[in-house]
């Protein structure tokens, strides 16, 4: 019965929300790096992400700081039917070794996910559709912006990610997450479209996105809701971005941990 009930909340939730977008076009920013410093409003805890749209449907999520001999990769893979993260793949990198997988995540395009962490296997069954990752920064929402038919039209997503479940880490539904457009604005110089975000997905603890105007990623949001142990918000700003062949991309993967 439960199941039964997950299920028609499932399929009440997606079809209204799908319809806020579109199949999306032309990628014009294929093998561009999105460097962005991630911290505390306060500018504490910074570190940077490089986030590399390596293909029309896949981003890849370099996380290091300067000096460290690792580091860990995200690679996600989107569903421009779902418009959503249809797989993910956690790799650490570290010097003097081959890349590690350490998890994989795989979304069946319909409800549920399946997750594998080690020896370790789980599923779920999302709350609805669009699904998303704040874990992930945000970076397939920033992605899937560019789909949506009307941009000063409110839309929700639903956030599901790791949390801690009596004392041991499960990938659960966090809930749904409602965005307002509010208008059109300038980030250091830059014409961008400004929205709150907030919902049960962001324990009512949400904030603001600004998409850019003419790239429609995230040119920066402040969440209140932080992310990760140790922060007391999240805070994500675009630095620069920068055009990067995939061989050059490898290489300075590789090179930043010493390879």
């Amino acid at each position: 019965m439960i199941l039964l009930v997950i299920a028609l909340i499932f399929s009440l939730a997606a079809p209204g929300q799908i319809s806020k977008y579109k199949t999306a076009g032309r990628i014009d920013d294929l093998q561009t790096v999105y460097v962005y410093q991630k911290s505390n409003w306060d500018g504490t805890h910074a570190s940077q992400i490089f986030l590399y749209v390596a293909d029309s449907n896949r981003l890849e999520s370099f996380k290091w700081t300067s000096g460290d001999k690792t580091a860990t990769l995200v690679t996600a893979t989107i569903d421009w039917e779902s418009f959503s993260v249809s797989r993910f793949t956690n790799h650490r990198l570290e010097q003097g070794q081959v890349p590690r997988l350490v998890a994989t995540l795989q979304f069946d395009g319909k409800k549920q996910i399946n997750i594998e962490v080690g020896t370790m296997r789980d599923s779920l069954l999302l709350q609805g559709l669009p699904w998303q990752s704040y874990d992930f920064d945000f970076a397939g929402l920033g992605f899937t912006w560019r789909a949506l038919v009307d941009k000063t039209d409110s839309f929700d997503f639903f956030i599901a990610d790791a949390a801690m479940v009596n004392n041991n880490i499960q990938f659960v539904n966090k809930g749904k997450v409602t965005v307002y457009y509010k208008n059109n604005v300038l980030i250091d110089g830059k014409p961008c479209l400004l929205y709150e975000a907030d919902g049960t997905g962001l324990e009512h603890k949400g904030g603001q996105i600004w998409i850019n105007a003419v790239t429609l990623m995230i040119e920066q949001y402040k969440i209140s809701l932080p992310d990760e142990p140790g922060f007391e918000n999240g805070m994500l700003k675009l630095l620069r971005t920068e055009k990067m062949m995939p061989a050059a991309w490898e290489v300075f993967k590789n090179r930043s941990v010493g390879n």
